[in-house]
């Protein structure tokens, strides 16, 4: 139990990194699967919160207010060495995560209203790109493994919608993936899938279909997580590599610290379902 902020599961799915609350603020601490110790990774007396893996699975970055203004920051997981300056922007950064080639860092920066999705490819870029840019606010970012497609959740239409853009050249396209109203996405690891929550607290799989061009199959509701925190402006649930199972903070009642809760064979749960209501 605790004050737990994001969670992210390491590439292999053997590390989970968490931020929690306390009276400095928030630190990141990381912990062995399925059974380990919790180790603090962060001591600065500020903000340190967000975390997104490297895709070798070494290092953690994450989100800082130890600056002038919130940037993002790199620290070893086995807590090896003094954290390392990523990226500093006039404006907040409020979110980031790295494409699975390791080449891009998107992030979100500015504040609400009118944040923007932007990427960089650091080492090469000497400023960074406008990926969704416009007089609403675009936030969530999230590669799709292939690194083809970035999600992201916009509220242009009045309300919190998923949508999808082609990468890096998001002018190109657009499609809307949510129904009615989404936000949280997640890619699956294998790409065949994007995850969000609805307006009704479930979680939901979009089917997305191989070919040239972006195209939506079918959807369904996998399950309810209304007892889980939710956040509209950053995913707060993983997904294991296996795309068999989802990490996802439950809330408890009566008070603000929450569990971690590991959701197992909900596909064969799904299955079972299914098969009772054709019997």
């Amino acid at each position: 139990s605790g004050a737990f902020g994001t969670v992210a599961l390491s590439p292999d799915g053997r590390r989970l990194a968490v931020g929690i609350a306390d009276a400095t603020g928030e630190q990141l601490w990381v912990r062995p699967l399925p059974a380990g110790p919790l180790s603090k990774l962060t001591f600065d007396a500020s903000l340190n919160f967000r975390p997104a893996w490297t895709p070798d699975g070494q290092t953690v970055s994450f989100v800082s207010a130890r600056g002038q203004n919130r940037d993002v920051y790199s620290q070893r997981a086995d807590g090896s060495g003094p954290a390392h300056l990523v990226l500093d922007q006039p404006q907040d950064i409020y979110e980031a995560e790295w494409s699975r080639d390791g080449r891009w860092l998107v992030f979100r920066r500015g504040s609400m209203p009118g944040t923007d999705i932007m990427a960089l490819r650091p080492g090469v870029d000497s400023a960074p790109t406008a990926i969704v840019a416009t007089a609403f606010s675009e936030r969530a970012p999230a590669l799709s493994p292939d690194g083809r497609w970035l999600a992201y959740v916009s509220d242009e239409s009045g309300r919190a919608e998923v949508y999808v853009r082609p990468f890096p050249d998001a002018a190109r396209a657009k499609w809307q993936v949510s129904l009615a109203g989404g936000t949280e996405p997640r890619w699956a690891h294998s790409g065949r899938e994007l995850f969000y929550r609805n307006v009704s607290g479930e979680l939901v799989a979009a089917e997305i279909l191989a070919g040239p061009t972006f195209t939506v199959g079918r959807q369904r509701a996998l399950f309810s997580a209304s007892g889980y925190t939710a956040d509209a402006s950053h995913r707060l649930y993983d997904i294991s590599p296996d795309d068999r199972r989802f990490l996802m903070i439950r809330e408890r009642s009566g008070g603000e610290r929450a569990d971690l809760i590991l959701v197992q064979n909900w596909f064969e749960e799904l299955r079972a379902k299914v098969r009772r209501e054709h019997d």
